[in-house]
Order: structure tokens, then C-alpha cells, then sequence
């Protein structure tokens, strides 16, 4: 049986071959490239896939691991395209107007970490990366509360005032009123209470009992003391 496919592509790889930019070329099975320790794969700086070829995007993906620029060739330039395509993993691609040099050119830039198109499509390709960023979830700032601070909040949450924390830490009331001030100043909270709620949302902190850490006294903070 006639690989088709092999014969189509023997014209390109021979036309890239005598390409004075091109030290060589060969034509590589899918199972070969996508083989990250296959010498081919390790041999060559840039694989080119058709980008009319079924599932490419998936195709692309899967070479993530490949020490190879991915270069789609065919493109039908449309921002929509051309997006798919780099979030699949292409590092450049050649648009369907393109010409052997374009594919030299793509080649070379994708190589060297460049990205080779159009000034339109540059600029949209701008836009979209200003869109995601819009559309991402605000990043809530990382909160560090010290071993202290969190035994506090923890009997904080479970309604303990300054002097029952003083009596459960063995800790004198000023130094308690001093952690609450920069639990709160940490946490970005006005009251007690919201200071518990904010420390669940930013750190995934919860609340424990006074006998699940050491050198708490094991009675409840809403005991009085002898």
C-alpha cells in the first residue's frame, strides 16, 4: 500500500532540504517525534505538522514534553485559530498564503524563543492576553500567621475574650491584645469575628479545640478558671 501521505510531503522536505538556512531534514512518524527519547526527537530543533491534519491541536499537545519548536503549517490566520493553536503548545506557525521561506522563518524564530506573524495579528493576540488577564480571578495576597497568632484566632472563633486566651496560653493580657491587633492587621479585618472568617477564606485555617495543641490548658475557653 502507497503512503500517500509520505509521498505528498517528500516534495516540501526535499524543497527544505536545499534550503541554504536548513542543515536537514526528515520526515518523522507521529509515535516517533511524540517519543521525547526517540533520536529523532532529540536530533532535530523544530517539528512541522499540517495544520489541516485531524485533531492537530490535541496532535500538538501531546509533543509537549518533545525538546522541539512545533510549527503549524497551513494556518488559516484568524485570531481564533491561531490562539487555539498556541494554547495547544505551537510555538509558531505558517499562515495558508505562506511559502517555503515563511516556513524557514517561523522555523528560526520559534527556535530562538520569537514569535514570526503578522502585526495584525500580533496586536490581537495582545488584546486576548489583556482579556484573560481581565477575566481571571483576583488572586487573594498570601496571609502568614505565626504558631501564635493561629492558637489565638483558633480560640478566638470560639468566643474566647482577651483574659480567657491569657488564662488558656498562659500568656499575660497585653501580649494577647498585641497578637488580635496584628491577627486583625494581617487578616484585613475590623472585628474579632470577621478576623475568623478571613483566615478560613485566605489561608484555609479552621478553627480547633484548646486541647488539640500542646501547651494549651484542655478546659473550654468559656470555663472560668480556679
Amino acid at each position: 500500500m502507497i503512503d500517500n501521505a509520505r509521498l505528498y510531503a517528500e516534495p516540501f522536505a526535499r524543497r527544505l532540504r536545499g534550503h541554504a538556512d536548513i542543515k536537514d531534514v526528515t520526515l518523522c512518524a507521529l509515535r516517533d517525534i511524540n517519543d521525547h527519547t526517540h533520536p529523532e526527537a532529540r536530533r532535530y530543533d523544530a517539528a512541522l505538522i499540517n495544520a489541516s491534519a485531524p485533531n492537530v491541536e490535541q496532535v500538538i499537545s501531546s509533543l509537549s514534553k518533545v525538546p522541539l519548536a512545533v510549527i503549524a503549517l497551513g494556518v488559516d490566520e484568524t485570531e481564533n485559530r491561531v490562539i487555539g493553536l498556541a494554547e495547544s503548545g505551537a510555538a509558531g506557525y505558517v499562515p495558508l498564503s505562506g511559502d517555503i521561506d515563511d516556513v524557514v522563518r517561523s522555523a528560526r524564530a520559534a527556535v530562538r524563543k520569537e514569535m514570526h506573524c503578522s502585526p495584525d495579528l500580533a496586536f490581537q493576540l495582545w488584546q486576548h492576553i489583556g482579556l484573560m488577564a481581565a477575566q481571571a480571578p483576583e488572586q487573594k495576597p498570601a496571609v502568614h500567621l505565626t504558631r501564635r497568632e493561629r492558637e489565638v484566632l483558633s480560640l478566638i472563633s470560639l468566643g474566647a475574650s482577651n483574659q480567657q486566651i491569657s488564662r488558656e496560653l498562659f500568656i499575660e493580657l497585653r501580649t494577647v491584645k498585641n497578637h488580635v491587633h496584628n491577627i486583625l492587621r494581617k487578616l484585613g479585618a475590623k472585628r474579632r469575628g470577621e478576623a475568623a472568617a478571613r483566615a478560613h477564606e485566605l489561608v484555609g485555617w479552621s478553627a480547633v479545640t484548646p486541647s488539640d495543641a500542646p501547651g494549651r490548658r484542655s478546659r473550654s475557653p468559656g470555663r472560668q478558671g480556679a
